[in-house]
């Protein structure tokens, strides 16, 4: 059925108009060949946005609220206990460096391989528009996971309090308040110790005590996992097969490098980064393939297609002026026909 009103538009310029869907409804056919209607005024893009972006505040709050407040479980130790009387180092990859590296690193990469996509396809008129807007979900849901990843981290550090490799050389408890063996001369196990080193802040003295996981390892893997599984599926390359991997790689050695400086800088235990690194990985790709996969557009988007007929009556119809009257049907059988008969006889029978 044709008709000058809404409805679906051909490439020829032919409008189809379907009677049983709703105005402002899209048509879906779904997986048992069922049709739905799907009103498109269902979950408004402000609102969702709005009630996204009250979500990530009111799970980054408590977050905040235990690093300014949050004290670490306490545990003691054994005085001559090796692991934990290496000397005190500075970090080779700052906590500043750090940030600058998983928040401006992802969101270059991201910008870089959007424009490359909108400036391949500049003779579309809405390229750039579309994939500015997918460099803006694909950072927005690396923060949602990035947060993720904090909250899971400082969680188990508060909870287990595992003391750092240098925490002696920082605490510098006094050994002379304390015994260090039991009655019947074993290490003892000293709980009842005061640190004495006024050189450094509080905030550092509390931190010699949050050793597992490391926050570093943790968050570092997690931008750089993220980033490469957004490469493998946003970076469409016709001309390299290696450059890709090639770039993946890049971004996956700096995140190796500052997992192995934890060590080497008595930051943290192997067991404590290999922890960090496995949570990092955990999360990226959870928070990758659950949402990103499902928010983030893998491929330009397709020109609009008919939806596909599901009955008789949903079926787009011949124009009525391109078939042909009744009545040269009817002739034209008639002279094809091999039955002696007459015209009259031939046209009651039809």
């Amino acid at each position: 059925m044709i008709e000058p009103v809404n409805g679906l538009t051909s490439e020829r310029g032919l409008r189809f108009s379907f009677p049983f869907l709703k105005p402002g409804s899209i048509f879906v056919e779904g997986r048992n060949n069922q049709s739905e209607h799907v009103t498109m005024t269902t979950l408004p893009v402000s609102k969702q946005a709005l009630c996204d972006i009250f979500i990530f505040f009111a799970i980054c709050a408590p977050l905040l609220v235990v690093h300014l407040l949050g004290e670490p479980v306490t545990l003691g130790f054994f005085c001559d206990d090796p692991s934990i009387s290496l000397p005190y180092r500075p970090d080779t990859v700052s906590q500043a460096w750090l940030m600058v590296g998983c928040f401006g690193g992802p969101l270059l990469v991201f910008s870089i391989t959007e424009t490359i996509r909108a400036a391949l396809m500049a003779r579309q008129s809405q390229r750039m528009r579309t994939e500015i807007f997918s460099c803006v979900k694909s950072y927005a849901i690396f923060l949602f996971g990035f947060a993720v990843t904090c909250i899971f981290t400082d969680t188990i550090k508060y909870s287990v309090g595992r003391l750092r490799p240098h925490f002696l050389d920082l605490c510098k408890p006094d050994f002379g308040k304390f015994n260090c063996t039991s009655e019947h001369g074993t290490p003892r196990y000293v709980l009842d110790y005061e640190c004495t080193n006024t050189g450094v802040s509080d905030k550092l003295m509390t931190d010699s005590r949050m050793s597992f996981p490391s926050g570093h390892a943790s968050t570092s893997v997690y931008s750089a996992i993220f980033v490469v599984l957004y490469l493998q599926m946003r970076m469409q390359l016709k001309i390299s097969h290696l450059l890709r991997p090639v770039l993946q790689m890049g971004i996956l050695i700096p995140a190796t490098l500052c997992c192995v400086s934890r060590v080497t800088d008595h930051k943290h235990f192997a067991t404590d980064v290999l922890a960090g690194a496995c949570l990092g990985s955990v999360l990226a790709w959870l928070v990758f393939t659950k949402l990103g996969q499902r928010l983030i557009p893998s491929s330009p988007s397709e020109k609009p297609r008919l939806p596909r007929a599901t009955s008789i009556e949903s079926e787009p119809q011949t124009p009525t002026p391109l078939l042909r009257p009744e009545r040269l049907i009817i002739q034209n059988s008639y002279r094809n026909s091999t039955v002696p008969c007459s015209k009259e006889d031939f046209m009651n029978k039809v």
